[in-house]
């Protein structure tokens, strides 16, 4: 029997315009599906813009938002109105994250991939992410912050709250990796195709966390050792040692008083002050520094007045604290190098008058002039009443610094103290001394690899007097006219001597064979530059001079000796050659009294 079916005769044949009818239909029918098909496949793009859309609608309201709130957040933080910045960042913290997640989501973060319109919708992502990475912890870290300087860094009762400076140090830590995150969030969304519109905003975000990272970093290296410096472990004895420019220095002066505090737990005590005529008959033990250092200045750094005759702060922290024991003074743990203008620097312009006995009120900008030559009038020949007033008045203003609670005009006044070289910390820990060192406030030299295009000028007053007070110095830095290759440069030092004619016998030149020299200062010009940096030679009013050339903690020190007659301008010039990266386009010091003058000039071919 056949396996084919049968056609009953019954059944009409089919025809062609049947079979034409059938293959119609299922043409139809297919088509049909392929329409359906295609309708779910548009209805399923259409959706996937619509999420997309939205997620960039709402992304773009969230981050507008945060952005108008930015500003108002940086207002509350300046004016340390911490409960109002905890909650104006709550606000940011909330839309930041509503913008994380509405670019988070699957339809967003797959339409990545399209062509030019990815880079716009990456871009956005990747601000919209740095913005919740950055956002997130901060209601929680300003509240911290708030704790801890509700009363200012220190309180009015003189006490830093050690506790809470511990709490912050966790808060840093996970701020400077988000701030990593965020920086690789923006990073990946970088592209040359993005939109302006888009890149203007981001590109300054961008910007300033490049630029905030190095010191979130040091911070987080700093903060640890904060605690046991202000005697969280047990007491720290400090010694503040008032430095005289009058009588310079590369680190600020001679030392004439002091006065020594006590920290415990954050709480902050003067205990003892007094004056160099307490150390004249002791010595510092020079092996305490280095054996280049002893090399470099001999055993004179051993006495008083030259314990700041070397280019650190440290190696003079080392000494002093030798120094002070060997006269039976408390060994410090801690030496504090300030002058009377890192005092008024500490204590502002818009400080209220300090009461200083026979001076009356006087104001801030006026206490290096009291302190540094009035002083010097009043009392006359009677050197240890000047010398008492200037320990009481230095010790004064220094708990006039702590009583103000550190606020933020302090603050700002010791980083300017502090660049400028007239305030100094050393701590005689190691680990602490690194943290100071990385703070930027330990008045070292520092690695040249590290320091970029600098040089550092020092002065030291080489016959004793107290002339120094109305040495002016104005630099002229002219760098190569190239910014490649191999190229030469100089700088010019301009001393003036602005003397008056009457000067007290004690100021004066004691040295001095003639009356006319009685107002004529004598100075040791150093100058510290990288190794790499080559000298050509130096001037002193345009006429060739020997310089001592040698090397100190890696800088090539280059000195020379220079007299600086009353009213008549000396100018000393070096020229360099190398490397025209490396050549000096910057300039640092000296420490007088006078802001150093800094100009730039012609380039040199």
């Amino acid at each position: 029997m056949s396996d084919h079916a049968v056609h009953s005769p019954d059944e009409p044949l089919p025809t062609r315009r049947t079979r034409r009818t059938h293959r119609t239909r299922r043409r139809r029918a297919g088509r049909r599906r392929v329409l359906v098909a295609l309708g779910v496949v548009l209805l399923v793009l259409l959706a996937w813009v619509v999420a997309v859309a939205v997620s960039g609608y709402q992304a773009g309201r969230a981050l507008q938002r945060v952005a108008d709130r930015v500003p108002t957040l940086e207002q509350q933080v300046r004016a340390q109105d911490f409960a109002a910045a905890t909650g104006t960042a709550a606000a940011v913290a909330r839309d930041a994250a509503a913008a994380d997640r509405a670019t988070g989501q699957f339809p967003y973060r797959w339409a990545q991939h399209v062509p030019w319109v990815g880079d716009q919708l990456a871009a956005v992502r990747g601000g919209a992410h740095a913005a919740a990475l950055l956002a997130g912890p901060l209601p929680g870290a300003l509240q911290t912050a708030g704790n801890v300087v509700a009363d200012g860094l220190v309180s009015a009762d003189q006490r830093v709250d050690v506790e809470g400076l511990q709490e912050l140090a966790p808060v840093l830590t996970d701020y400077r990796g988000r701030v990593e995150a965020a920086r690789s969030a923006l990073r990946e969304g970088d592209s040359p195709r993005v939109l302006p519109a888009i890149s203007s905003r981001l590109a300054p975000v961008a910007e300033q966390l490049d630029e905030v990272a190095a010191p979130l970093d040091t911070a987080v290296r700093v903060l640890p050792q904060l605690p046991p410096l202000l005697g969280a472990d047990g007491p720290r004895t400090y010694l503040v040692a008032f430095t005289n420019p009058a009588e310079i220095r590369p680190v600020q002066g001679i030392v004439g008083a002091y006065a020594y505090l006590t920290i415990d737990r954050g709480a902050i005590s003067l205990t003892a002050t007094g004056t160099d005529n307490d150390l004249y008959a002791a010595r510092a033990d020079t092996s305490a520094v280095s054996a280049e250092f002893a090399a470099l200045y001999g055993q004179d750094t051993s006495i008083v007045q030259n314990v700041t005759a070397g280019g650190s702060a440290d190696e003079a922290g080392a000494l002093t604290a030798s120094l002070v024991t060997d006269a039976g003074l408390p060994t410090p743990d801690v030496v504090v190098f300030v002058d009377p203008v890192g005092l008024a620097q500490l204590l502002g312009e818009d400080h209220a008058p300090l009461q200083l006995g026979p001076f009356g009120e006087v104001e801030t900008s006026d206490l290096a002039r009291v302190l540094m030559y009035d002083a010097y009038v009043t009392y006359g020949a009677d050197q240890d009443a000047r010398k008492a007033f200037l320990a009481a008045t230095s010790a004064a203003a220094f708990e006039a610094v702590l009583s103000d609670g550190l606020s933020t005009a302090a603050l700002d006044g010791a980083r300017a103290a502090v660049d400028s070289g007239h305030l100094a910390v050393w701590s005689s820990t190691p680990a602490e001394q690194e943290a100071l060192v990385a703070a930027g406030v330990a008045g070292v030299l520092g690695d040249p690899a590290q320091a970029g295009p600098v040089a550092r000028v020092g002065l030291t007053n080489t016959e004793p007097s107290k002339l120094d007070y109305w040495v002016q110095p104005a630099f002229e830095v002219s760098a190569p006219c190239t910014a490649a290759g191999q190229g030469r440069s100089s700088l010019t030092l301009t001393l003036t001597n602005t003397v008056p004619e009457d000067v007290p016998d004690y100021v004066a030149n004691a040295t001095a064979r003639r009356a006319a020299d009685r107002r004529t200062a004598q100075e040791t010009v150093s100058l510290w530059v990288a190794p790499w940096v080559g000298l050509e030679g130096a001037t002193v009013d345009g006429e060739a001079v020997g310089t001592a050339v040698d090397s100190e903690e890696g800088w090539r020190l280059v000195r020379l000796t220079v007299d600086l007659p009353p009213g008549t301008p000396v100018v000393v010039r070096w020229s360099f050659s190398g490397s025209a990266a490396a050549l000096p386009r910057t300039v640092t010091g000296p420490t007088t009294a006078s802001t150093p003058e800094v100009t730039a000039g012609s380039c040199t071919p």
